[in-house]
């Protein structure tokens, strides 16, 4: 009789046990079911909007930033008489300028200047019957010194010059051109390649399997991973309507998509990402599923649990005291530190990655590493080469006066505009600090000489947005000679370059003899 009586009180205090801690965990299951629901919701919304914002300034805002260094850099280079010279066919040095920038940059398919009387003429070299500059859709309406005018999308009269993508439809950007006194004289116009601008999207994943386009405010996808939708392609308006911020998102039940957008100022272009309400819900719908899995596995577990303490309570109770009083807590340490180490050990094998990394992590240009491996490359083929060392003037009372913040946003921009006056021909690097070289393989001195004269100008000229603000840079030029060895070459232009800081910085000197 007190044997069953015992019996029976274990048995109902191990099942009052058993609905005691099944209670919680179903309250806490029912929350977990909304927590992760809404947790799936914010990761794909920002997963998304960090998508569509990182694309849109890595793959198209950083092309728009560098066609507007392009026309930085001419407008401090076209004059009148150099517009004029070109226009009647009499400067060949405007010529070759225009001639290196289309042939060179990716984006740009054609180049027209033009004066304020019409008169034209057209890189590649064309001549199109009634054809009036002025009249043109892409002609800036109002005149602004420095204004970067980008125009809808439309039939264009050029043929296509390279015959690359049979398109009729395109998109042209120019600036009206000034002289000393703000006077309008002229005008010049690029015509953009859409297609090799929409190169980089197609190393892009995209995540739920959505799709990244860039449209025009009337609509036109001008920007696409497929060549083919690009001007053959329209999306809705409402879609435009609706990207009223920079960056927002919503849901178009019309077409049962999710749409996520970037939107640009000049040029009035919108960035989207645009994922079917199938993925979504595919996505979302993981959330009860896997609180199932784990419902069933819990309650497994806790039916085992009730098992084992029917026949094993003692043993039970055993181990629980044992474990509370850590028992095995020396080998869960050792464990614990096993991982430890290892996360450890990940993290350095990540930071030497880093360091051997070809590109430098704030400015973009190649790495010291990368420098030297070069360098070293082309002494080895016994290839002639001019080498460049510059120096930021006064960065330190820079840095001093305005922050470490404002230094690296110079910094990046000197690299910047050096990227987009010398590259994809030549290549710079960061030689550490402040300093930055750049290798010129050949022997046309004079190019690389007014290349880097270039880039010195650009800078000098620049306002910033700090009016006491003042950024120069000095250079020095090397020629290496056979024989030479790095630390040869480098040497002399690093005394060249200190010369030119003797000089009264803001210059370039040479030691090429």
């Amino acid at each position: 009789m007190k044997g069953s009586k015992k019996v029976f009180t274990v048995n109902r205090l191990l099942s009052l046990l058993f609905f005691v801690m099944l209670l919680p965990f179903m309250l806490v299951s029912l929350w977990s079911f909304d927590y992760i629901q809404k947790d799936n919701i914010n990761t794909f919304e920002n997963n998304l909007s960090r998508f569509t914002h990182n694309t849109a300034m890595e793959s198209v805002n950083r092309q728009l930033e560098e066609i507007g260094i392009v026309f930085q850099i001419l407008n401090s280079r076209i004059t009148p008489n150099g517009a004029k010279g070109f226009i009647e066919e009499d400067h060949d040095t405007l010529n070759a300028i225009l001639a290196s920038i289309v042939n060179t940059l990716t984006f740009f398919d054609a180049a027209i200047i033009s004066d304020i009387h019409d008169h034209y003429r057209i890189y590649p070299k064309i001549q199109l019957k009634g054809f009036v500059p002025s009249q043109r859709p892409w002609y800036p309406g109002v005149k602004q010194k420095n204004g970067i005018h980008y125009s809808e999308p439309y039939n264009d009269l050029l043929p296509d010059l390279h015959n690359s993508n049979n398109h009729s439809v395109t998109i042209t950007v120019s600036m009206d051109l000034f002289d000393e006194e703000l006077l309008k004289y002229g005008n010049i116009a690029f015509d953009l390649d859409l297609y090799s601008m929409s190169t980089p999207l197609q190393d892009i994943v995209t995540p739920f399997e959505g799709k990244f386009l860039v449209a025009a405010q009337d609509g036109t996808v001008i920007m696409h991973s497929n060549f083919r939708e690009i001007f053959h392609q329209k999306i809705p308006q409402r879609w435009i309507d609706k990207a009223i911020d920079l960056e927002g998102n919503f849901y178009d039940a019309e077409t049962e998509k999710f749409i996520f957008y970037h939107s640009f100022s000049d040029p009035y272009w919108v960035a989207f990402t645009i994922v079917d309400k199938e993925m979504y819900d595919d996505y979302i719908g993981k959330a009860p599923q896997t609180l199932i899995i784990i419902i069933s596995l819990c309650l497994v577990i806790y039916t085992v649990l009730v098992c084992l303490c029917r026949v094993y309570i003692k043993s039970i109770i055993s181990r629980l005291y044992m474990g509370v009083n850590g028992i095995n807590v020396e080998e869960q340490e050792h464990n614990l530190e096993r991982v430890y180490n290892n996360i450890k050990k990940s993290h350095l094998e990540l930071e030497e990655a880093r360091k051997i990394s070809g590109e430098d992590a704030l400015t973009g240009v190649g790495s010291r590493r990368n420098f030297d491996t070069r360098l070293d490359e082309l002494i080895a083929h016994n290839e002639p080469f001019y080498l460049a060392i510059l120096d930021l003037d006064n960065f330190k009372s820079i840095n001093d006066a305005f922050g470490h913040v404002v230094g690296d946003s110079v910094l990046k921009y000197v690299s910047n505009a050096g990227k987009a006056i010398l590259e994809p021909k030549y290549h710079i690097y960061r030689f550490g600090g402040e300093e930055l070289v750049a290798l010129f393989p050949g022997n046309d001195y004079e190019e690389y000489f007014n290349l880097m004269e270039t880039w010195r100008q650009v800078i000098s000229q620049r306002q910033w947005r700090e009016t006491t603000l003042s950024v120069t840079f000095s250079c020095g030029i090397a020629k290496w000679k056979e024989g030479e060895t790095a630390q040869d070459v480098i040497i002399k232009a690093d005394k060249t370059l200190y010369a030119a800081k003797q000089s009264g910085k803001n210059v370039i000197l040479s030691s090429c003899d």
